[in-house]
C-alpha cells in the first residue's frame, strides 16, 4: 500500500513539474521578471535542529548540522548581502511592510546544548540574530541547554520561542491537552526567564490544525512557524500570521551547494504558490 501511495505521489509531482515547465515556456519573460520582483518581498525562514557534535541526539543524521557547514551558510548569507535576524525581528519588518529584501530568519528547533556552545558564537561572529524554540520539560537534561545558557541567548538579542511542553504533536492529541502544552509552556518560560514574554510558537513536527491555531492566539502567541516549504511576503504573514513558511536545513551531502539549492526552491516556490502551484497541498495529501 505504501508503494502505491508513493507511486502516485510521485506521479503526481512529475505531473506538477510538467505543467510549471509549460507554464513558464510559455510565459518565460514575464515570469521571470515578476520572479525577480517578488523577490525582493520575500524572506525566508530557514530551520536548523543540532548542528555540531551528535552525541545523544535522537534524530537522522543528515538534520545534524556539521559546524563547519553550519559555518560555511552564515558566510555565503553575509557574503551575498542577506540581513540574517530572528523570526520576531523578520515578522516586525513583515507586519508594518517595511523592506525584507535580502533578508532571512534563523530558528532552532529543540533547544540541543550545541545551539549554545557552537551556534551562540558563530551568529556573534557574523553579527546574526536567530530563533531558539526550546521544549519546558527538557530544559537541563543531558544534551538540551539549561537556564543558564538560554538566558545568556536572551542576553545576547536571540528570541525566546516555545516548542511546547512536551513536544506532543497537536494536531493529533485530545484538545483537552492544548493548554498544557501552550498555556504552561509559556507560563513557565516567562516565569525562569526574568519575565521574558514569548510570542512565537514551533509546531512540533509541523503538526497543527485550526483549533490549535486558535488556541495558540488564546494563550498569547502572535505567529507560529510551519513545516511548509515557501517565503514570507507581507501579504503571506498579513493573512496568515500562525502558518509562517520555513525552510528545513539539512546535510544532504552536497555541502554549501545544497543549501543554496534549497534556498533557490523555496524562493521559486513561494513564487509558484502566487500562481497557484502550490507544492504544500501535494505534500499534505500523502504526509496526513
Amino acid at each position: 500500500m505504501l508503494k502505491k501511495i508513493l507511486k502516485i505521489a510521485a506521479l503526481c509531482l512529475v505531473i506538477l513539474a510538467a505543467a510549471v515547465a509549460v507554464y513558464w515556456q510559455v510565459n518565460g519573460d514575464r515570469l521571470r521578471a515578476e520572479y525577480a520582483a517578488f523577490k525582493k518581498t520575500a524572506a525566508p525562514v530557514l530551520m536548523y535542529h543540532a548542528v555540531g557534535p551528535e552525541t545523544g541526539v535522537d534524530w537522522p543524521k543528515n538534520l545534524i548540522m556539521p559546524e563547519e557547514l553550519f559555518e560555511s551558510h552564515l558566510k555565503y548569507l553575509k557574503d551575498n548581502g542577506y540581513t540574517i535576524v530572528s523570526v520576531q525581528q523578520l515578522a516586525a519588518r513583515l507586519e508594518q511592510g517595511e523592506n525584507v529584501d535580502k533578508y532571512i530568519a534563523l530558528s532552532f528547533d529543540d533547544g540541543y546544548k550545541n545551539n549554545h556552545s557552537v551556534v551562540l558564537p558563530l551568529l556573534k561572529k557574523y553579527d546574526a540574530k536567530a530563533s531558539f524554540f526550546v521544549i519546558n520539560k527538557d530544559i537541563g537534561d543531558d544534551i538540551h541547554m539549561n537556564n543558564a545558557e538560554i538566558k545568556e541567548l536572551i542576553a545576547n538579542g536571540m528570541e525566546l520561542g516555545s516548542h511546547t511542553t512536551s513536544h506532543a504533536p497537536l494536531a493529533k492529541i485530545e484538545e483537552k491537552y492544548l493548554p498544557w502544552e501552550l498555556a504552561t509552556s509559556r507560563y513557565y518560560l516567562k516565569k525562569n526567564f526574568d519575565q521574558y514574554i514569548v510570542r512565537t510558537i514551533a509546531y512540533p513536527n509541523g503538526s497543527y490544525n485550526e483549533k490549535v491555531i486558535s488556541e495558540a492566539q488564546r494563550y498569547g502567541f502572535y505567529r507560529g512557524l510551519t513545516g511548509k516549504v515557501g517565503v514570507n511576503t507581507a501579504d503571506s504573514y498579513r493573512q496568515a500570521p500562525m502558518e509562517m513558511y520555513r525552510v528545513t536545513v539539512a546535510d544532504d551531502g552536497s555541502g554549501l551547494e545544497g543549501f543554496v539549492k534549497r534556498l533557490d526552491r523555496a524562493y521559486l516556490f513561494g513564487f509558484l504558490q502566487t500562481k497557484g502551484f502550490d507544492i504544500n497541498i501535494i505534500r499534505q495529501i500523502f504526509v496526513h
